[in-house]
């Protein structure tokens, strides 16, 4: 898989590129992602050539002096021009970032009217993909792309999409409604507003120049599992809230050396990605419609970190539809069986452990629990209850009775000696292992930790030379991960393991015990 960078401080316009990008084999990385590095610096003038001209020949020194100039990048330009403003020239322009800071509707709105009412506008995206020497004499290939339409009448009030943030309730897209249409491009369903996308042609166009000259690749049908030469299965959990799927993973992983890895991890992945760590948008809002819109969101990351981590034997928890286990059943190619197992407890019970295990997202009262019980059945959960009912595990007595069902059933033939043959290295870079290991030895605490905190208490474990507190910074805030749960407290992000965090830190753990040699590897 290709992967090209694009130059953007915006998390919004880097989901937005992604999912322009979602039906080729690209991986689309952020330059911050990448590097850590500051995104281009965009001067503001109005010379539309001489602005991307000036923007990309400082990408392209950012780049050279970060990675190699052989690889592609791109950088991307909005400008919106309102035809009763735009008598001298386009305005706002490539000025709009700024001008809707200093603007509201109110004051817009009366200003159209005085000089006729006239409310058509064009919103322009300009696409520029920097091409490596080796490729072309041409430094880059510019590519653009725009809609025609209106400025509402009447200023609407609703909320971002949850799922698709670049149809928000902030930028000009909350009042411009393309022509046919009778809604601001933000409130249509997502179908509809592709056909509005002022940034979609300009990203096909890029990406057709890019398929022709085959440097990259619609994607292709991955192929159907068909080795399953290995006895120990993957297991995936699923069942409603304190269940046990949790308490059951954590014991394959101390007793047979699994990785965990747990579904919700890769939806808040996700719900960070497109939304930030402070956003208001419900991560249970996100979470239906993303499952509904885009099944394999999770699945897919899940599979990827399979592969990234060259995982053995993985038990994972918290698919909530069937069209997750579906997809990820297709798209396994490890040559461990897959065997799906509903765990499932009285509703009463579950409602009690919740108030014993005490996590942040645990619901205050047996209404609410109720109530988000019904979300998760309606995501899918009551259908892969009866699709699994033959492979369905009861938990309504004590954890030992409740192990022993499931070994009895499932691991017949496994021995608890299993763990040191199968617990071996998980990939991981030298800092984050150092990272993963210390928060491990917080488990129990259940505290979050500031960069600072961390980095003192990774510090305190060494005996070689010390890792900086930057580098430990720079780590967390280059880019989100499945391993940590982030909470803003005081204004300040602190992190703990996740579900998925304390997995990867038990295999790194028992592999460096071992074997240490193993996590040295950078």
């Amino acid at each position: 898989m290709l992967e090209i960078v694009f130059f953007t401080s915006s998390p919004i316009k880097l989901a937005h590129a992604r999912y322009l990008c979602r039906n080729y084999d690209v991986l689309i990385t952020g330059f911050r992602e990448k590097t850590f590095g500051a995104t281009y610096i965009e001067p503001r003038i109005y010379d539309r050539e001489q602005l991307i001209e000036l923007s990309y020949q400082d990408a392209l020194t950012r780049w050279k002096l970060a990675s190699n100039i052989n690889n592609l990048f791109f950088i991307e330009d909005t400008s919106v021009a309102i035809e009763a403003l735009s008598t001298e020239r386009e305005t706002p322009g490539l000025d709009i970032k700024y001008w809707m800071a200093e603007t509201n509707f109110a004051t817009l709105d009366a200003q159209l009217k005085a000089l006729g009412n006239n409310r058509c506008a064009t919103v322009r995206s300009d696409l520029v993909l920097h091409l490596p020497p080796n490729f072309s004499d041409t430094n880059y290939l510019q590519f653009t792309s725009s809609v025609v339409g209106c400025i509402v009448d009447k200023e609407q009030v609703f909320d971002t999409n949850p799922m698709y943030p670049w149809l928000d309730n902030k930028t000009f897209s909350k009042w411009f409604v393309p022509d046919s249409c009778s809604l601001p491009i933000s409130m249509l369903p997502i179908a509809e507003a592709n056909q509005y996308d002022f940034r979609a042609q300009a990203f096909r166009n890029m990406l057709a120049f890019l398929e022709r000259n085959k440097i990259i690749n619609c994607r292709s049908e991955l192929a159907v599992q068909n080795n399953l030469e290995i006895e120990e299965s993957l297991f995936i959990i699923c069942g409603p809230s304190c269940a046990g799927k949790t308490t059951l993973a954590e014991y394959l992983v101390e007793r047979y050396g699994y990785y965990h890895i747990e579904a919700s991890d890769f939806m808040h992945l996700s719900h960070y990605q497109r939304h930030g760590v402070d956003s208001s948008v419900n991560i249970g809002d996100f979470a239906k419609q993303a499952l509904h819109d885009q099944p394999e969101i999770v699945a897919e990351q899940i599979l990827r970190n399979i592969q990234a981590n060259k995982a053995g034997s993985v038990v994972i928890t918290g698919f909530r539809s069937p069209l997750e286990v579906d997809w990820f059943q297709r798209y396994y190619m490890g040559g461990y069986p897959i065997v799906v197992v509903y765990v499932t407890a009285d509703a009463a019970l579950r409602f009690e452990r919740s108030g014993v295990r005490q996590r942040d997202d645990e619901a205050a009262n047996r209404e609410t629990f109720d109530r988000r019980d019904a979300q998760q059945a309606a995501m899918g959960l009551e259908e892969l209850e009866r699709r699994f009912m033959p492979n369905r595990v009861e938990n309504n007595s004590n954890l030992e009775q409740f192990f022993n069902n499931f070994e009895t059933r499932y691991i017949q033939n496994q021995q608890s000696s299993y763990m040191a043959n199968n617990a071996g290295y998980l990939t991981a870079g030298t800092l984050e292992s150092l990272i993963l290991l210390t928060l491990l030895d917080k488990w129990s605490s259940q505290e979050y930790f500031t960069t600072t905190e961390i980095s003192h208490m990774l510090n305190q474990s060494l005996d070689g030379k010390p890792k900086s507190k930057n580098n430990v910074s720079r780590y967390f805030n280059q880019r989100f991960y499945p391993y940590f749960e982030i909470k803003l407290i005081d204004g300040k992000r602190k992190y703990r393991l996740s579900n998925t965090g304390y997995g990867k830190a038990r295999r790194l753990e028992f592999a460096k015990l071992t074997s240490p040699t193993l996590n040295k590897k950078p």
